[in-house]
């Protein structure tokens, strides 16, 4: 099974997920992954059913929560894309620099996680 990543990142466990998934239970309330980089552990269990929650943590806490929402939330997170960037506007350039302002200005994390994403692109 070929599991999408959100991004590429070094040192990745993405390529021995489905090794270290045949050591966890077949299904398990949570995984935690303290060191999550990527989440390729939490993002290969979830893709799998194979736990219903998901703790990830990081050195790079935005990063962290914002992995969290996307394996703990991705329907939410699909539909926030969708209002935020899919929307008509009248100047989407300006749309996009509006919104790049608010992430840089505002300390509202659960907003600023969403749009880390296109940040980061």
């Amino acid at each position: 099974m070929t599991v999408p990543q959100p991004f590429q990142y070094q040192g990745s466990k993405r390529a021995l997920a489905p090794l270290i998934l045949q050591y966890l239970p077949i299904s398990t309330t949570r995984l935690v992954e303290p060191f999550c980089g990527s989440a390729a552990l939490s993002i290969a269990t979830a893709a799998r059913g194979r736990a219903r929650e998901f703790w990830l943590n990081d050195f790079n806490a935005p990063l962290a929560k914002l992995l969290s929402l996307i394996v703990n939330s991705p329907k939410e997170l699909g539909k926030f894309y969708q209002e935020l960037w899919r929307a008509d506007h009248a100047d989407a350039l300006e749309h996009y620099y509006q919104v790049r302002e608010s992430f840089n200005r505002t300390q509202d994390a659960h907003r600023n996680d969403f749009r880390m994403i296109f940040e980061a692109l």
